[in-house]
């Protein structure tokens, strides 16, 4: 079950299921923030500080309960709604703690976290992806 958060843009509340797979993008859509080559300028402050919501690294994985990110290009109501975006999957997902319950349960495929032959060059971290975000747009290095 997942249900979006009014006025959100990629996050949704989800609640683990064993058993009940969920879906997700199995390649970077062309506008994935994650990709390296992707235009950062069309992403928002708010963008922003939902990915930081969802950011974990070695030793401090984000929580549960933190937001899970949908691929920005899916809908509600659409056919594919809310499927897991595949860049940051594979940039954070395995130190999101829901995903690696995901995992576990067989919700999610363990090849969903990691980048397959030929997929595009992505961010190595939510910090890289900030960086690179902020020289897009002339500012100062995030904090």
């Amino acid at each position: 079950m997942r249900r979006a958060r009014p006025g959100s843009s990629g996050a949704a509340v989800w609640h683990l299921q064993p058993g009940a797979e969920h879906e997700y993008r199995d390649w970077p859509c062309t506008r994935c923030p994650w990709r390296m080559d992707a235009d950062l300028t069309a992403f928002t402050e708010r963008d922003m500080d939902m990915m930081r919501r969802t950011d974990g690294r070695p030793g401090a994985e984000a929580p549960v309960g933190a937001p899970v990110v949908a691929c920005h290009l899916d809908q509600p109501d659409t056919a594919h709604a809310y499927r897991w975006c595949a860049g940051w999957l594979a940039t954070v997902g395995e130190y999101h703690l829901a995903i690696r319950l995901a995992l576990a349960f067989d919700i999610l495929p363990g090849h969903a976290t990691t980048p397959r032959p030929n997929w595009p060059r992505l961010y190595a971290s939510l910090d890289a992806l900030l960086t690179a975000r902020a020289e897009q747009l002339g500012l100062p290095a995030h904090d």
